[in-house]
């Protein structure tokens, strides 16, 4: 019962707040005006209203160059005036002033969509300088939950994005120690050494070349030999060792 109490009641919080929004903007606050004073600040909001309402995009710049308080206003005006539609005419118009600062209310009867543009002016004897400029637009019911469901969706929906986003970086995180294990192996393997050939053949012709040696040495022995016995040739007898003696002579 507390649940469907609590429901009821965020309906008609909801129903409330888009009434209001509906029917436009609330009254604004400030001092009433004689009635003349009110007649033609209302006749000069109801002509800036017209001038801006026919203004293109290169005059609203021009314009909002020569006074940079109303470029916010002016660019509030471009992005309503496609809801506003054709201007009909105008109602619920009235003016109030706050500390030498008279604010006037136009209300626009748009072909579209309603709508109310707020004045600031300041006045100063004859000359009048205008302080800002408001636009809202009147939506029904069905506009304003609809642009409450589309907001729903786009932030339910970057944030589900988000998420899923995140939970696949975090499900990539299994696979860091196995990377670094392999980066670790590959730098712990020892790395084999490379085979000096050219060492071996060195090797070999050194041999050969002892070989070779003891080959003429033994062939001097025998002819010394040879020499000695009064022979002129080996064939008498053949050499087959030669050792090396530690007798000293």
């Amino acid at each position: 019962m507390k649940k469907w109490l609590s429901f009821l009641g965020i309906i008609t919080c909801v129903f409330a707040l888009t009434a209001c929004g509906s029917s436009g903007t609330a009254k604004i606050s400030g001092d009433a005006v004689d009635q003349s004073t009110e007649q033609q600040l209302v006749s000069v909001g109801e002509q800036l209203t017209t001038s801006i309402e026919s203004m293109d995009k290169s005059d609203a710049e021009q314009l909002s160059e020569q006074q940079p308080a109303l470029k916010s206003g002016l660019e509030s005006w471009e992005s309503a005036k496609e809801d506003i539609g054709d201007i009909k005419g105008f109602q619920n118009e009235y003016a109030v002033v706050n500390d030498n600062e008279y604010s006037v209310n136009i209300g626009i009867d748009g072909s579209d969509h309603d709508a109310n543009v707020i004045w600031v002016l300041t006045m100063d004897q004859n000359t009048q300088e205008i302080s800002s400029l408001t636009v809202n637009v009147s939506y029904s019911f069905g506009e304003l939950m609809e642009q409450a469901a589309l907001n729903t969706v786009l932030g339910m929906g970057t944030t589900f994005v988000v998420l899923i986003i995140l939970a696949f970086l975090i499900s990539l995180f299994k696979f860091i120690p196995a990377l670094q294990a392999s980066l670790s192996r590959k730098k712990e393997e020892p790395v084999p050494e490379p085979v000096d050939e050219p060492k071996e053949e060195a090797a070999e012709e050194t041999a050969g070349e002892a070989v070779t040696d003891d080959g003429a040495l033994i062939a001097v022995i025998a002819a010394a030999v040879a020499a000695s016995e009064g022979h002129t040739t080996t064939d008498g007898f053949v050499v087959r060792s030669v050792r090396k003696t530690r007798k000293r002579f």
